[in-house]
């Protein structure tokens, strides 16, 4: 008898705790629902159908978060409210700053949770319309990483993770195999990788010195490694193959705008695989965009515009790694050597809170290994992550990675190539405890 008493409010209490659980569940599911209102004005077009809130919509909707019809019976009510404008020109390209208010309202609790004034995010392209479209572009991005990592973390305590998409290159040498993976993520870092190699003849014989073989490969290899091995969340990892002039300068505001959603507090990776020349004026090393065969200086992109694009907002840290060679141009005469003398060719000072990682020297070959299928710079640097799981220090990384292509490059039998690197002022004293 007591058996059959004890089983029954056994049966009982389970039956009212699958009941309780099920009522909770319940009630978080209804917590993740939420309304986004606002306006946006476009400088060029006046107010226009929402973007920015098309773009958070589905950010949230993919994170399992439900949009709900009414504001009266959503749990968060999300209000933004963006404002583009004209921020000047240069020859054929046009610059757009945006503002946005933002604000989540928590029903259940009654008050607001959220608040944040976001100014001037940057845009640009190469014509009045096309800037302030992608100007709301880049700030539908931001705004929308912003406001879905705080309200993930408000609502489940845990910060967003992001899965890395398939790998889209062939394991030719040890660095493509078995990638290391690192737990933690750095949510607040963003990356860029740029690698051209559809250069027309044109460019190709200006830069007769190159290869563009791996461009590609070593920009997709870079990316996993980017994502898997230094934390780096998937979508805060841009790729561009073959880029213009017109989308490199894009991209490049694209990326210094993103320290706006984390109050500058952003750590920015711009890698490039491909050309680069010496503009014979200045003296001044550039990368080679894919549709310019001349050096007009409206559309070349010097290693000073870099500095300078990336610049534009405030961040921690901005790391530039060059896979490239810079050499004169084969099709002019070289500049006399008593220029040269009097002008010593190197790459400019760099920024006080960046780090400067060039493939080689101004005029010499960065070469590659064709078994490996990457360029010697970009394969010592995945070499370098893979032996560390992603910890090296930036000093033990680049010591390594300019020993290594050195000696490379002379075991091969090749001239010799010497990697540089530059760092700003503010990092030199802890080069051997910051991590790449």
């Amino acid at each position: 008898m007591r058996n059959k008493v004890r089983k029954c409010l056994l049966h009982t209490f389970g039956t009212l705790f699958i009941l309780q659980m099920a009522s909770a569940l319940n009630r978080t599911s209804a917590q993740s629902s939420f309304y986004i209102s606002g306006s946006e004005f476009h400088w060029t077009r006046g107010a226009t159908p929402p973007v920015v809130q098309m773009k958070i919509g589905r950010e949230l909707s993919e994170n399992n978060f439900h949009p709900s019809p009414d504001s009266s019976k959503a749990d968060l009510v999300i209000r933004v409210k963006c404002n583009s404008y004209f921020n000047g020109q240069t020859p054929y390209f046009f610059f757009a700053c945006l503002d946005a208010s933002l604000s989540v309202y928590d029903k259940n609790k009654g008050r607001l949770i959220y608040s944040n004034d976001i100014r001037r995010i940057k845009g640009g392209s190469t014509s009045l319309e096309l800037a302030d479209e992608k100007v709301y572009a880049n700030a539908s991005q931001i705004i929308a990483d912003t406001l879905l990592r705080f309200i993930y973390f408000y609502k489940t305590g845990k910060q967003l993770t992001a899965s890395a998409k398939q790998v889209e290159f062939e394991a030719f040498c040890d660095a493509d195999r078995d990638i290391p993976d690192m737990a933690a993520e750095r949510k607040n870092t963003y990356v860029l990788i740029i690698a051209n190699d559809a250069y027309s003849p044109m460019q190709t014989a200006r830069c007769f010195f190159d290869s563009v073989d791996y461009h590609a490969r070593d920009a997709r290899v870079f990316r996993e490694y980017a994502i898997h091995t230094l934390g780096i969340p998937a979508k805060n990892v841009s790729m561009t193959i073959n880029a213009k002039s017109f989308e490199i300068r894009r991209e490049l505001i694209k990326l210094s705008s993103y320290s706006k959603g984390v109050d500058g507090n952003a750590e920015l990776i711009f890698y490039y695989a491909g050309y680069g020349l010496i503009d014979e004026k200045t003296l001044e090393p550039y990368i080679l965009p894919v549709d310019i065969e001349n050096d007009d200086p409206k559309f070349i992109v010097r290693i000073s515009d870099l500095y300078k694009m990336l610049q534009e907002d405030a961040s921690r840290r901005i790391s530039i790694l060059l896979e490239c060679s810079f050499q004169f141009d084969a099709l002019k005469p070289k500049p006399a050597k008593a220029r040269l003398q009097k002008i010593q060719l190197n790459y400019p000072n760099v920024p006080a809170n960046a780090v400067f990682m060039a493939a080689a020297a101004p005029t010499q070959k960065a070469w590659s290994n064709k078994e490996a299928g990457h360029g010697l710079f970009t394969l010592a640097l995945l070499n370098k992550l893979k032996e560390t799981s992603g910890k090296a220090s930036l000093k033990e990384l680049s010591d390594f990675i300019i020993k290594d292509v050195r000696s490379a490059s002379l075991k091969m039998k090749l001239k010799e190539q010497v990697p540089h690197s530059s760092f700003g002022s503010s990092l030199t004293k802890s080069l051997s405890v910051l991590k790449f």
